[in-house]
């Protein structure tokens, strides 16, 4: 009996310590009026303007850009979200976290009590991401490629670490920054009392010179509703997750795709203007993101 005792024990101080993270989460410091246009609204205090208005057309500072990567953002125009192929397009998975989100994170368990999945939503749009924790593997390449991705995950001690594939194409930024659907993005979810913080690391062979690192943190939300049965995406009566497919920018041309030839982004220099720095850093690039770049533009 001893022994069966000892034994339990030593399986027990063995297990890996998990995080709890299942829930609901809300942007931080709600109900606050900060920044303008849209802020107001949500009152965020941490990103607000990736989280309401959005970022200014050509700020790329802390991106690292390869060339081709640069050219999509510079051919970027707005009013491409005003086509009908365009109007419903989620958040994805290489940017929802950062964008406007209220997490309801939720957990299958099998019949030991073990967790299979999470189910992850909330983001703009609904792009609800499954996170499979049983030990599968990741679809063949040639599998369809969607705005949520393929994700599997796995507990290094309080932290939760997953893995999405198979991608579509997505903004990293909201302003025409691009990830192609050969990305890949790891996720960290570590919580630390009510606060749930988020790090995801892009990894794009096509756009970026190096992976793109960006966190974010979630509260927990002070009225629990609990209900995590949910309607699908573009069911519910919320405007975030709503969306019907309409011509919202008059166009000259029927096929007409809104965008900006080489050289004539009229948005380049602005930000640079407002902030006194050169245009060069608002064009991004790996070196923007590292604090020696500041010694380099004072030379």
């Amino acid at each position: 009996m001893v022994i069966i005792a000892l034994g339990g024990w030593a399986w027990t101080q063995a297990a890996p310590a998990q995080g709890d993270i299942v829930g609901f989460w809300d942007q931080p410091a709600t109900g606050m009026t900060l920044g303008t246009a849209l802020a107001p609204l949500f009152g965020f205090i941490e990103d607000s303007r990736e989280r309401a208005d959005g970022p200014s057309p050509v700020d790329y500072l802390g991106v690292p850009l390869n060339e081709e990567g640069r050219s999509r953002a510079l051919a970027y125009d707005a009013a491409l979200l005003g086509v009908p192929e365009h109007v419903c397009m989620r958040h994805p998975s290489q940017y929802s976290l950062w964008g406007p989100a209220r997490l309801r994170i939720s957990a299958e368990l099998d019949a030991n009590l073990n967790t299979v999945s999470y189910a992850v939503g909330g983001t703009f749009r609904r792009a609800d991401r499954t996170i499979y924790m049983d030990g599968r593997s990741h679809p063949p390449d040639y599998a369809p490629h969607t705005w949520a991705g393929f994700t599997t995950g796995e507990w290094r001690g309080n932290t939760l670490v997953t893995r999405t594939t198979h991608l579509k194409w997505g903004w990293i930024r909201r302003n025409g920054v691009a990830a192609s659907d050969q990305s890949t993005v790891t996720t960290f979810y570590t919580r630390n009392g009510n606060v749930l913080t988020v790090t995801w690391i892009v990894h794009d062979p096509v756009y970026l010179t190096e992976p793109y690192i960006k966190s974010v943190d979630f509260i927990t939300q002070p009225v629990s509703t609990a209900r995590f049965e949910v309607e699908p995406a573009d069911a519910g009566d919320d405007y975030f997750f709503k969306c019907f497919t309409s011509e919202e920018v008059s166009k000259p041309d029927q096929h007409d795709v809104p965008h900006y030839l080489p050289g004539r982004n009229p948005f380049v220099g602005e930000e640079a203007k407002r902030f006194g720095i050169p245009v060069e850093a608002t064009l991004g690039g790996a070196a923007t993101a590292y604090p020696e770049y500041r010694d380099r533009l004072q030379r």
